[in-house]
């Protein structure tokens, strides 16, 4: 954790996303580790949660890490709203997650992983190109330096909460990652309290923007709270043979063990694709979302929806259950 990180400047921050970077070589983890150090919220298991994030969820290309790092980094910094203020809080952030994905969407051109790198991380070829001769790496840095300086100027904005009373009455809201994480933590006695808290802001796509479903967000994160990466108490050395091992079984169709987050969050992944025919809320929905009214309205009342949430408990239930034999 930073020292003074209050005296800290937006240009130091952005600094700390070259180095983070390199140090990590994990968009999601090095900007929501940057962001905790930001505003002295040390978050372990919260980070850890994050690993397979990277490179549009497990590498697959769809919603960037930086985005979905940094939308998690939103609801931390207002983690005393939301306790006071419940759904209102909830929806004042949302708000910000979506500005803050818009931002993101208009400055760098999109939101997904894949269009933004042009590379199958599932195959050599796209992973060396990612590495080789540094210009992917390069925009990859440039990107999650702007993202940090916009995240330290929210930070500094304290959330406005307007409404005196929910929309929904006394009814509670409905997040699609928030659930699936409960039904993990009933199925398997994993979880953490603050995770299923903050993964509201995985609504819609990530703040109703239509990217990666919040189910299978919350399956992924599910199971990187056991099998994810412990980003501050292991040894540089470590993390790069953890990011070697993971990257390595990205290539493999089948490993031979699913007891690392990449192997098994692939497999999470396809079989989710297989079933559902997308991994993106846009496409599995047929619709985009404008706020919080007009995606509770629709996640209240879709069956298919809560299909998809039974489908990512289960199977990252099974995954869980089988590393912990």
């Amino acid at each position: 954790m930073e020292k003074d990180a209050k005296k800290k400047s937006k240009g130091y921050w952005g600094r700390r996303a070259a180095y983070g970077l390199l140090k990590n070589m994990n968009c999601a983890l090095t900007t929501h580790e940057i962001c905790q150090d930001m505003i002295g919220s040390r978050e372990d298991q919260l980070l850890k949660a994050l690993t397979g994030l990277e490179g549009g969820v497990v590498a697959s290309g769809s919603t960037c890490g930086v985005v979905t790092g940094g939308a998690l980094s939103l609801a931390l910094m207002h983690r005393d709203d939301i306790s006071r203020k419940g759904a209102l809080a909830e929806r004042a952030v949302l708000e910000r997650v979506t500005d803050y994905t818009d931002w993101f969407r208009d400055t760098y051109g999109t939101l997904l992983c894949r269009e933004r790198m042009g590379v199958d991380f599932y195959r050599v070829r796209g992973q060396l190109r990612y590495l080789l001769p540094g210009d992917r790496v390069g925009k990859c840095i440039w990107h999650l330096r702007g993202a940090t300086r916009y995240l330290y100027e929210a930070s500094k904005n304290p959330l406005s909460i307007t409404a005196s009373r929910s929309p929904m009455g006394d009814k509670p809201p409905l997040h699609c990652a928030s659930a699936v994480l409960a039904g993990i933590r009933e199925k398997t006695g994993v979880g953490d309290p603050l995770l299923e808290k903050m993964a509201f802001v995985f609504d819609g796509g990530v703040g109703f923007n239509g990217g990666i479903c919040g189910a299978l967000a919350g399956a992924i994160m599910g199971i990187n709270q056991v099998m994810g990466m412990d980003l501050r108490n292991i040894s540089y050395w470590k993390n790069m043979k953890s990011f070697l091992r993971g990257h390595t079984n990205l290539l493999v169709r089948s490993p031979k063990t699913l007891d690392e987050p990449f192997a098994a969050g692939r497999r999470v992944v396809e079989r989710f694709r297989q079933a559902a025919g997308s991994t993106e809320c846009r496409a599995l929905t047929g619709q985009g979302f404008s706020d919080w009214d007009e995606f509770q309205e629709f996640i209240s009342n879709s069956a298919a929806c809560n299909g998809l949430f039974e489908l990512a408990i289960n199977e990252a239930s099974a995954v869980i259950l089988n590393a912990s034999q």
